[in-house]
């Protein structure tokens, strides 16, 4: 047994359990603000579109994707556990299956692929064989939204080898080379923010703010004018344009 299978098979029991605690409804209400206020910009208007949640874990964006109104959201995981989790906690439309297998019997057919905290799970060379996946289920105009650890956070390292599953850290660049070399047409950077979702997470945001800012400065003083993102995670929205003509 692959090592990664052998800790995928108890990944709750033996990892989010302990880093999380075990996923309630309040836990969901919680993410679903979170979401509300970061993630929603990322979602189409057009509550029709197909969206998966690749890698979606108990289900938290999948379900409240669908209590906002997206009524085709999906979501895969390749944990049996974490989709116990989902089901337990009333989540439908999800299911266990491994990345690869699914996208690639799924041309054209999604309007958003959601990859969450997946990429770094994957090896160079299996990340570009993903993304390769994703491009050909996307229709035209279609978006891939991934959340990555950044390799420019000072922090980064918390959540690169917080999962011993984990394989790879990101910057923007390396993030604007692989997804040029896919083929997406347009490429946006975002950090991942905290949000103000109650009176402890309001009391932090400034403070956040303030650190924030003394990193930015300090890289202004090595390198220079420019924007830099120094959340320990990424977010990058990749949009696929026309079909691409055979080589």
């Amino acid at each position: 047994m692959d090592y990664k299978q052998r800790l995928f098979e108890r990944y709750v029991s033996t990892h989010t359990s302990h880093r999380d605690g075990r996923a309630t409804r309040a836990h969901f209400r919680h993410q679903a603000a979170y979401f509300q206020q970061r993630w929603l910009r990322f979602f189409p208007q057009n509550k029709s579109s197909r969206i998966v949640d690749v890698g979606c874990g108990n289900g938290s964006l999948v379900a409240w994707l669908q209590s906002v109104g997206y009524a085709h959201a999906e979501g895969i995981d390749v944990s049996a556990e974490q989709i116990e989790e989902a089901r337990r906690l009333n989540v439908w439309n999800v299911q266990q299956a491994s990345l690869k297998p699914y996208l690639s019997t799924r041309h054209f057919s999604y309007d958003v692929i959601v990859m969450r905290d997946v990429l770094e799970h994957f090896a160079k060379d299996e990340v570009l064989d993903i993304l390769d996946c994703c491009y050909a289920a996307l229709r035209p105009g279609g978006r891939l939204i991934a959340q990555v650890p950044n390799a420019e956070s000072p922090f980064f390292g918390r959540i690169r080898y917080g999962d011993f599953t984990h394989d790879l850290a990101f910057s923007v660049t390396s993030l604007q080379q692989i997804f040029a070399v896919v083929g997406f047409d347009e490429l946006a950077m975002h950090p991942v923010e905290p949000a103000i979702i109650s009176v402890r997470s309001a009391l932090r945001y400034p403070l956040w703010r303030a650190v924030s800012a003394l990193y930015q400065m300090l890289l202004f003083a090595e390198l220079g004018p420019g924007r830099r993102i120094v959340t320990q995670g990424i977010i990058v929205v990749a949009t696929k344009g026309a079909p691409r003509q055979e080589m």
